[in-house]
């Protein structure tokens, strides 16, 4: 009988450990090969493959900008949305003055809240979308969950959340339609496990996530796509008030090293967290039972949060 037991025991470890190295290391791996190899093979670039025109929330500033850069490069038309029309028109005559594209942009604050999404709504339908980067984030102070503003909160679901969902909702019939297209969103490593002095930021990401990977089933055989990228701790102007405080052993990317990365992995896997060095980062997160798992992450965050107060 206990020889039975630990035979047991060995299956289920064996079991664990290859469904933990399929997970973080062999599924992406397959993808990233064989997405390469149907690169080289068919020499497919993205505006054919996808679709001419990439639209890119959040696209003034860190991975959203560095996302129009980067498929700017690639080709693609670029229309850039985000609220500021003055940082709107710079970025376009840059990216139409060193890539040679057509560029268009939209001045929209999502923190409005439903009332904005009609006129969007007409404004997008002129665009053949080929491409739809979900980047616009709005992180609140580090501070536990009861001295979050209200304004915050409903900053965060209007942001975060309702924006990815209402531009995913309106451009996903039109690619169905024709049967190419990807979304990408931008969530964060924070909506892989809860994280405490985050809290409501990690579940605005972890509802982003969710939501990526049931539309990845649901549009098999579709022909469109929908990936998801999990960033750990990016140098943008949302986390600059803490980073640099942030401890030693925290792996910190400019926002161009997540986009360089990420756009190669464009078509090539369903989920990656935007650079290697975060992949790593992250993938102890399992090893553990999720209290402790939580207790690690919160400690380190009120660690980061009392040196910003």
């Amino acid at each position: 009988m206990l020889s039975i037991v630990k035979d047991l025991l060995c299956l289920a470890g064996v079991y664990a450990t290859v469904l933990w190295l399929y997970h973080y290391f062999l599924e992406p791996l397959c993808g990233i090969v064989w997405g390469s190899v149907r690169c080289l093979l068919w020499r497919e670039k993205l505006p054919i493959r996808y679709g001419p025109w990439a639209v890119i929330t959040g696209a003034t500033d860190g991975i959203g900008k560095c996302y129009a850069e980067k498929l700017a490069e690639k080709g693609l038309k670029i229309l850039l949305i985000s609220r500021t029309e003055s940082k709107l028109i710079k970025v376009a005559h840059e990216l139409e003055k060193k890539y040679d594209v057509e560029t268009k942009w939209i001045a929209v604050d999502f923190a409005n809240g439903p009332e904005i999404y009609d006129r969007l709504r007409q404004q997008l339908a002129e665009f053949d979308i080929g491409l739809l980067v979900n980047n616009v984030g709005f992180l609140p102070p580090l501070v536990s969950f009861d001295r979050i503003s209200e304004t915050d909160l409903l900053d965060l679901i209007h942001i975060n959340m309702m924006s990815a969902t209402m531009l995913m909702r309106m451009v996903l019939p039109g690619m169905k339609a024709r049967r190419r297209g990807i979304v990408i969103n931008i969530a964060s490593t924070s909506g892989d496990v809860p994280v405490p002095y985050m809290a409501a930021y990690g579940a605005t990401k972890s509802y982003l996530k969710s939501l990526s990977v049931a539309l990845q089933d649901e549009l098999r055989g579709t022909g469109v796509e929908c990936q998801l990228v999990t960033p750990g701790m990016v140098r943008t102007n949302l986390s600059r008030t803490f980073y640099d405080k942030m401890p030693w052993y925290i792996v910190i990317l400019s926002a161009e090293q997540v986009a360089r990365h990420g756009v190669f992995l464009i078509g090539k896997t369903w989920h990656t967290c935007g650079h290697w060095f975060h992949c790593i980062q992250v993938c102890w997160y399992p090893l553990l039972p999720l209290k402790a798992t939580v207790r690690i992450i919160g400690s380190i965050i009120k660690g980061t949060a009392n040196k910003v107060h």
